[in-house]
């Protein structure tokens, strides 16, 4: 089969959550599948450079249309086709909601994180709301032959906010990378604590510095602590992201980072005591099983997705809840035998999801519409 994705996510030099998920899953799709062609679709105006995947049946297709353009013939005119222009696909796999036309006889299949501008639209801007109305995120879905729902939770808004048939929904799994382990280098630890000037002993935020990610409560519920460790927020900044900045210069304890370069994760999370993501709304929710996987204890949000994915590896508290979040971090500092639970269950947890895994599975859909 010919199967096209979508690659315009990875246009970005500091990747985010969906291009992380698209770069990682490719990786293990072509390091297990070598029978298929794979086209890669981009379109970029502006230099940038292309990700590196070196299998040889993988071809970059790309174009310098402007971006705005296009769209907006995607939205109006329902052209040009995308399988077209880049020579013929059976499959055209996007690995996230965007503008897009493909011809008739193009199977399409499409992952949804989250429906997070349905379930919280106060957690996004008046642009990104207005971006995912023209967008017409149901009529995209209903063109798919397949939906890729990463849990089951987003399986499940699908089919309660869209209505969407669950029978062309298929839940799989996101992965996480297997350099995330416990990391025994001191010379690597050394140079994160150098690059970053962290303290000694540190909780641990990781994460687009954003309101739906409940950064304040973690500010709050750490103000409240009489404790030695430091709290370190790391992150991108996002939508509201000067109030928080705001909020962590009233305390001297607590560092802003910022954006983590990839190969310095693994790093921060095995230096850190304590890892904390009280959101308020996950589809899937990577970082805490990336935390885990490094044997930190974790703190998650009781909602959405993350009670099916962190399952017992971490603590899990209503984020609206200031003090439960206080009371939880104090016990896990305080305590040394819930500590280490926490770090055996997290192992377990974390053990159950792989890239390999996630790639098995999304090239088990493409076979399925190979008819």
């Amino acid at each position: 089969m010919k199967i096209g994705i979508d690659i315009r996510c990875l246009m970005s030099d500091n990747y985010s959550g969906i291009a992380w998920y698209t770069f990682n899953l490719l990786q293990a799709i072509f390091e297990l599948d070598k029978n298929n062609e794979y086209i890669l679709f981009y379109n970029n105006s502006k230099p940038f450079k292309l990700p590196k995947f070196s299998s040889k049946n993988v071809t970059f297709s790309g174009f310098k249309y402007s971006n705005k353009i296009l769209n907006l013939s995607f939205l109006l005119f329902n052209k040009p086709s995308i399988d077209k222009l880049i020579g013929e696909v059976d499959i055209f796999f996007m690995p996230n909601i965007n503008f897009s036309a493909l011809s008739n006889n193009c199977k399409k299949v499409i992952t949804v994180h989250d429906l997070s501008y349905l379930r919280y639209p106060q957690f996004l801007t008046l642009k990104s709301r207005f971006w995912h109305k023209i967008l017409m995120v149901k009529r995209i879905i209903e063109k798919s032959e397949v939906v890729i729902a990463v849990s089951e939770s987003t399986k499940n808004d699908l089919i309660d906010l869209l209505k969407v048939d669950p029978y062309g929904v298929r839940v799989v799994y996101e992965g996480v990378d297997s350099k995330f382990r416990v990391v025994t280098n001191q010379i690597e630890l050394n140079r994160v604590v150098k690059k970053y000037k962290l303290p000694a002993k540190f909780i641990l935020y990781l994460g687009t510095l954003e309101p739906r990610k409940n950064i304040e409560s973690i500010v709050e519920a750490y103000s409240k602590l009489n404790t030695d460790y430091y709290l370190v927020i790391s992150g991108g900044g996002g939508w509201k992201s000067k109030k928080i900045m705001q909020l962590a210069k009233k305390n001297d304890k607590i560092k802003i980072i910022g954006y983590i370069n990839e190969s310095d994760k693994r790093g921060l999370y095995n230096l850190a005591g304590l890892f904390v993501y009280p959101s308020y709304y996950e589809g899937f929710g990577l970082p805490p099983i990336e935390a885990m996987a490094c044997g930190t204890p974790v703190i998650s949000g009781s909602n959405s997705s993350q009670v099916e994915i962190v399952k017992n590896g971490a603590i899990l508290v209503d984020p609206y809840n200031v003090n439960e979040l206080h009371e939880s971090m104090t016990a896990i500092l305080n305590n040394d035998e819930l500590k280490k639970d926490l770090i055996s269950n997290g192992f377990s947890v974390a053990n159950e999801y792989s890239w390999d895994k996630t790639a098995y599975e999304v090239v088990n859909v493409f076979k399925t519409l190979n008819y």
